[in-house]
């Protein structure tokens, strides 16, 4: 008889989308490991379950919890992995506790359910046939110019989660290194006020206020379209202030060039022509 490892995912915030299969499975595993135990446990006493059976595993003690789950492994226990909300691994902890389980020779049963990515994805109304789940947007700006700028001439839908601390300005950001794409940002999906804002980055931002920026969002995002890319004159005003700013911000003339080409959709000759010309009269 094989001895099981479950990847269970829990409700991201409807309790009813707990499924019998789910509830059997917590009921009959010997040992859990949580996220955090203090929503775990929330959720256990909810289905009738005691939380005896919890123990802590977050991204600052996942390793160290592999004693724990080889110690499981000899006894013979099944034993599970619950996030706080939605399905474990995916911008959650547990890929280490994972493998070492496969390694150990325990059994992985993924039991499906909810996750926040999927169900914004299906309910924005843009493609979903082909995707990228990005997970966190980086808190620097200047990493997160970075990560836009690798995903620039993405064509698949793009999947990020976002905080609502500085979502305005990531918003901007969007726009300006990759266009005012159409856009989806769903909030507190499954709760009581969960609501889509849908249409281009800026409509939506413009919808936004102190008071619906409260929740937990997710931002689904149009792919890059040849036919709706951006073409601009590289004599042109915005084209200046992007060069200037990269330019204060450290970039080379040659960096410079490579970012304005494919943020304009110019020829690299064109946009190296004009980071030269702009560098140069700031200097003069």
């Amino acid at each position: 008889m094989s001895i099981k490892l479950f990847i269970i995912a829990t409700p991201i915030g409807n309790l009813s989308d707990l499924s019998d299969r789910t509830r059997e499975a917590i009921s009959d595993i010997d040992l859990i490991f949580a996220e955090d135990t203090r929503v775990s446990k929330k959720l256990l006493l909810h289905i009738g379950v005691s939380p005896h059976k919890l123990i802590s595993c977050h991204k600052f003690n996942e390793k160290s919890r592999f004693k724990q789950l080889n110690e499981a492994f000899e006894k013979g226990m099944d034993v599970a992995l619950m996030s706080d909300a939605g399905t474990p691994l995916l911008s959650d902890p547990g890929q280490s506790l994972v493998s070492e389980a496969i390694s150990l020779g325990f059994e992985i049963c993924a039991i499906p359910g909810p996750t926040a990515l999927v169900q914004a994805l299906v309910g924005s109304g843009l493609p979903c046939d082909r995707f990228s789940f990005e997970g966190f947007l980086p808190d620097k700006e200047g990493q997160l110019r970075k990560h836009l700028l690798e995903l620039a001439d993405e064509k698949r839908t793009l999947v990020f989660y976002v905080s609502p601390h500085n979502l305005l300005k990531r918003i901007d950001t969007m726009i300006e290194v990759l266009g005012d794409r159409n856009a989806c940002l769903a909030k507190e999906l499954t709760k009581k006020f969960e609501r889509y804002f849908r249409g281009t980055l800026s409509s939506i931002k413009q919808e936004l206020n102190e008071e619906n920026l409260k929740g937990e969002f997710t931002l689904v995002l149009a792919g890059k379209n040849k036919d709706d890319e951006l073409k601009v004159d590289v004599s042109d005003d915005t084209v200046t202030d992007f060069i200037l700013d990269a330019h204060r911000k450290g970039h080379s003339v040659k960096e410079i060039a490579r970012l304005v080409a494919d943020r304009y959709s110019v020829k690299k000759s064109e946009a190296y022509s004009r980071a030269v010309e702009v560098v140069q009269k700031k200097k003069d």
